[in-house]
């Protein structure tokens, strides 16, 4: 009877108490309402006060001749030699924005450019500014559908004389590491990974040794155990555990497989796995006695240059 207490509790030791933490966040879709584009979007152009007409006719230009049929031979009609560029791709001058969209971006022109087909929101227009807001149609990350979604863009420029002196957009440099950071990343994280994995040794060989001080030791200052939290909290509950064994309990050996380890940032990882609580009985049988299984999903991070667990969570099967 002994026994069969000493070896539930281990194995109960092992998988409980559980607490469960949200698992991987699935892939992100869209929640927003469809962005439409106005049927008539030429008429947005227009005003009645002469001055805010010029200028949103001047932007119809620069939306239809320039930025849809790529007319860029023609951008000098509408906008000034100096035009101040704050997208970032995009050298400020005449020439710069010309020489951007012609032999960096390698436009094609259309010959013929008799109407506006962009999909055109809104169009405001006050003081010397005129801003258009663009329907844009993106693919949904991940998506193995190819499905899409809408949103919007923005181009607002800023008129002198009937043309456009100053352009902002909400355009972004696009992501780029150089080589020899990416290099250091992977290397790092290859350093992280063997240090994880000596964690989880060190996880497995402290309890299976009933080593309280060294169990704890894996576990940050506030480190938990299901409901266990605090490493005093944890080293009694290993010490409890390991004075109700006696010479007739047997020896207990926890094993974790298929571990996976998932970076959310170079100082956090979760760690996925599956568990098992074997034994060989006492006296030693002739083969191992699986007393429990299940999946776990831990949470580590890194304090002072050292991986330690945040929180341990198994569940079983």
């Amino acid at each position: 009877m002994q026994i069969r207490k000493t070896v539930l509790a281990a194995a109960l030791a092992a998988i409980s108490p559980l607490a469960f933490i949200a698992p991987a966040s699935a892939q992100m879709m869209p929640l927003n309402d469809p962005v439409v584009g106005h049927p008539d979007p030429e008429s947005l152009f227009t005003s009645r006060d002469p001055v805010l007409h010029r200028n949103k006719q001047a932007a119809l230009h620069i939306m239809r001749e320039l930025l849809q049929c790529n007319q860029w031979h023609r951008a000098g009609e509408w906008l000034t030699d100096r035009y101040i560029q704050h997208n970032p791709l995009a050298a400020s001058g005449l020439e710069g924005v010309v020489n951007y969209f012609v032999n960096v971006a390698r436009v094609q022109p259309t010959p013929t450019c008799d109407r506006l087909v962009t999909p055109i929101v809104s169009v405001q227009a006050e003081g010397d500014y005129v801003t258009v807001v663009i329907r844009r149609e993106l693919p949904i990350p991940g998506d193995p559908n190819g499905g899409t979604y809408t949103t919007t863009w923005f181009d607002s420029w800023r008129f002198v004389d009937g043309k456009a002196d100053q352009h902002w957009d909400p355009a972004t440099l696009p992501n780029y590491t150089p080589p020899a950071v990416a290099a250091d990343n992977l290397l790092r994280e290859a350093q992280d990974r063997a240090a994880i994995e000596r964690l989880m040794w060190n996880y497995v060989r402290a309890i299976d040794t009933w080593n309280a001080d060294a169990y704890a030791a894996v576990f940050t200052e506030d480190g938990s155990f299901g409901n266990t939290r605090g490493r005093d909290a944890l080293r009694q509950m290993v010490s409890g555990m390991a004075a109700n064994r006696n010479a007739q309990s047997p020896t207990l050996h926890h094993v974790m497989s298929n571990q996976t380890i998932e970076f959310i940032n170079p100082n956090r990882a979760v760690v996925r796995y599956y568990w098992q609580t074997v034994t060989r009985g006492v006296p030693a049988g002739p083969r191992p006695e699986m007393l429990a299984q299940g999946w776990g999903e831990d949470i580590v991070i890194k304090q002072n240059g050292r991986w330690l667990i945040q929180s341990r969570n198994v569940a079983p099967d």
